[in-house]
């Protein structure tokens, strides 16, 4: 039994868009926290110091090294296995606490429809019934979560564009005053709308952990990104102009603020719309990172990194069923203790060192081996590679030394299990186990 190479290039795009997009929602919480004008003006340069170089650097090592397991594949030939064990995990952790956002969310909405003061576990329970039916369509393999992540960008599609449409004429630069809250010291305004926007434009090389899965992902994934990118952009910024311009009052906004923008621009209709849009999303991007969460590890396994019984594909799918099923208990424990704002803060702290680390390795691959390169490689040479790296290398240092104490506690302990991890794992490896068919 093999992995099966069924995603095309438009189910590429679509899980893409659903993995690491899925609208700007969310993004409501960052402008009371940071001012309208910071926050839309970090959100925009950010796609071009940070988003354009990663995505460069991820494609040209897609591009050069198309093996499952992505990440893991790269820090692997980059630093060695005990390295790529610690970076790779630690990736994987992120990963984790970003896809616990999404099934609270969703359950919060359902059951505050039905009642005013739901119970904890009447949220949780939802909230599994999201983390288990994502985890089934996952098992049944990549093609169904492409399918599934194509409908899903058109749900999302239709209501932004209808908003920018119907609002375009509220955009004005009077909406983008004051530049930051008042009682709000610059750096912390400023670290909000960093971090903000590092979540916002994260995870690039993330798919690339499925790339045996996806038909020629040396070709494809650079192209999925090329086209991915620019509209990653407009689908941030364009509805924050026009929701700045139809609700000026924003430091009252809170998540799900694009509800009321809806309702105010287009009726019942486009609130609906939006409404379907905001819960189909937030499942299409728990489901997708379900896709991320799994193949790591399974890679990892396949080297005997981890422990080779999680190698083991489910028999008529093909997938990485032992995988799925853990981390959706995982899954299902995260989402009783954590609430949204700390896993997310958390999260992108942890993601830093990993995205460090992915700046480096064209140059350290270029540098052992300066003939080998795929169809796609940066231009420019060693002068336009090392700029290209430098810029968001230092904007990740930046945020990660300078994040509250009581988040980079709650940070370290979860990079504290990661030694753990190793030594279990390390121990496992030795014993006798039979090749995972």
């Amino acid at each position: 039994m093999s992995l099966r190479r069924e995603m095309r290039p438009l189910a590429v795009l679509a899980t893409m868009f659903a993995l690491l997009n899925g609208g700007p929602y969310g993004l409501e919480e960052v402008v009371p926290r940071a001012g309208p004008g910071l926050a839309l003006l970090v959100l925009s340069l950010m796609a071009f110091v940070w988003a354009v170089p990663y995505a460069l650097v991820v494609a040209e090592l897609v591009s050069v090294m198309p093996a499952e397991g992505g990440i893991y594949q790269w820090f692997r030939a980059s630093l060695g296995p005990f390295w790529a064990f610690q970076f790779s995990i630690l990736d994987w952790i992120t990963w984790v606490l970003e896809a616990a956002l999404y099934p609270p969310l969703v359950a919060a909405y359902l059951v505050g429809s039905f009642s005013r003061h739901p119970s904890r576990w009447l949220t949780w329970g939802v909230g599994l019934l999201v983390i288990w039916g994502c985890t089934w369509l996952n098992i049944r393999g990549v093609k169904e979560v492409g399918w599934l992540s194509i409908a899903i960008s058109v749900v999302v599609l239709v209501p932004l564009a209808g908003i920018v449409v119907l609002g375009w004429n509220r955009v004005g630069l009077a909406t983008l005053g004051p530049w930051i809250p008042e009682g709000e010291s610059p750096s912390t305004a400023l670290n909000y709308a960093l971090i903000w926007s590092l979540w916002s434009y994260s995870g690039y090389g993330a798919l690339a952990s499925a790339s045996e899965e996806i038909v020629a992902p040396e070709r494809t994934y650079p192209r999925a990104l090329a086209i991915f990118l620019p509209l990653s952009l407009a689908t941030f910024v364009l509805p924050l102009l026009v929701a700045l311009g139809v609700s000026p009052a924003w430091r009252q906004w809170e998540n799900g603020q694009f509800n009321q923008v809806a309702l105010l621009l287009g009726g019942g209709w486009l609130l609906a719309c939006n409404v379907a849009a905001v819960q189909i999303s937030t499942v299409g991007m728990f489901n997708s990172e379900l896709l991320v969460v799994s193949r790591v590890p399974f890679a990892m396994a396949r080297d005997r990194q981890l422990p080779p019984f999680l190698a083991k594909l489910h028999p008529r799918h093909g997938t990485p069923v032992r995988i799925l099923v853990l981390a959706a208990i995982l899954f299902s424990l995260l989402t009783f203790f954590f609430d949204f704002l700390q896993l997310l803060v958390v999260g992108t702290w942890l993601a830093l060192p990993t995205y460090l680390l992915t700046f480096a390795c064209p140059i350290i691959l270029r540098f052992r081996n300066p003939g080998t390169r795929g169809p796609f490689r940066i231009p420019g040479g060693w002068p336009v590679l090392l700029a290209i790296t430098l810029v968001p290398s230092s904007i990740a240092l930046y945020v990660l030394l300078t994040i509250e104490w009581k988040l980079l506690v709650i940070g370290l302990c979860f990079a504290g299990a990661i030694p753990v991890m190793y030594g279990l794992s390390r121990w496992q490896t030795r014993q006798p186990a039979s090749t995972p068919r």
